[in-house]
């Protein structure tokens, strides 16, 4: 086969390395516990998204100039069976994310059907809030690359003034902090976390973590902000007791995960609370941008490993 086509196997069989070690490292990290430390949102997203977003990096600033400056001149080569099958592996796993971030917005856009306007809306901490008939007591960020926040009507109707300000200072909070976005990120992520216990519990601490912190956003250490949130809280989790819940992935509903824990913080003393700092993300930031460097005196290794896999099997 040509070049073109060999650098391409090459970049797609080093992904799936790439992925497939650091995958298996933040496994190990994890269970030796890294999940008792991690409590940051940035944090717990930084170590779901290691992988792809590592392995990413590894291949475009690390073995696609390995390649390209140690590689001779070849009309053709042969690819081995090895090389191969990594390559595929690797588009079967970025295919899968893709249909899986695919089925998460047309979730989103269902729900949004559902959503009946009812052609009226509030603004409110700087945001339009659509209102909408449901039967359902939602209120909720809606959507991936566009999101926007819903309330229904009846959640509306059982909150006080002060309640719903909070619910919906709450979901501003999720709006400026992204939050719809990053959870795309972590559905389509294309690695092997997505398929184990591990990368369920990393999505699912996230997602907890960025409602302790939305939460803390949108109420400060005010008592009675946190009063007012703490109350719809639980008028809406006793609402969804009956009617049950059916979100979509790319909604963040304000009563969504672990009611009882975030009302527990809330009336708790607010002295001093403040949301956690992210450490990790700053340490991996840094890996990333001293990698390229680090990396320059190992592109003839790197080559050598390069060409060890494509002659693998043949």
């Amino acid at each position: 086969m040509n070049a073109a086509v060999m650098l391409c196997l090459v970049l797609l069989a080093m992904f799936a390395l790439s992925t497939l070690m650091l995958s298996g490292l933040v496994t190990l990290a994890w269970r030796a516990g890294l999940a008792n430390t991690l409590t940051a949102s940035t944090d717990l997203l930084a170590m779901r998204l290691l992988p792809a977003c590592g392995g990413l990096l590894i291949v475009l600033t690390v073995v696609l100039p390995a390649f390209i400056s140690q590689e001779p001149q070849r009309p053709r080569e042969a690819a081995g069976p090895w090389l191969l099958a990594l390559a595929v592996s690797s588009l079967l796993a970025v295919g899968h994310g893709v249909w899986r971030g695919w089925r998460a917005c047309a979730a989103s856009r269902s729900l949004l059907r559902d959503c009946r306007p009812i052609r009226r809306s509030i603004v409110a901490h700087g945001h339009e809030v659509e209102i909408v008939a449901m039967n359902r007591p939602i209120a909720a960020v809606i959507g991936g690359w566009r999101p926007r926040i819903v309330a229904a009507e009846c959640l509306v109707a059982a909150c006080s003034t002060d309640e719903l300000q909070q619910v919906i200072a709450h979901e501003a909070a999720h709006l400026s902090a992204r939050d719809n976005l990053k959870q795309l990120l972590l559905i389509v992520s294309p690695d092997l976390l997505a398929w184990t216990r591990v990368g369920a519990a990393l999505a699912q601490r996230w997602r907890a973590a960025a409602e302790l912190e939305a939460d803390q956003r949108a109420t400060g250490n005010d008592p009675g902000r946190r009063l007012a949130l703490a109350a719809a809280l639980i008028k809406v989790a006793r609402a969804l007791g009956a009617s049950g819940h059916a979100y979509s992935p790319l909604s963040i509903p304000v009563a969504s995960d672990d009611v009882a824990g975030r009302v527990r913080q809330l009336l708790a003393p607010p002295l001093g609370r403040s949301s956690p700092r992210a450490m990790s993300a700053r340490t991996l930031a840094m890996c990333a941008l001293l990698l390229p460097l680090t990396a320059l005196p190992l592109y003839p290794l790197v080559h050598e490993l390069i060409e060890a896999l494509v002659q693998l099997g043949l």
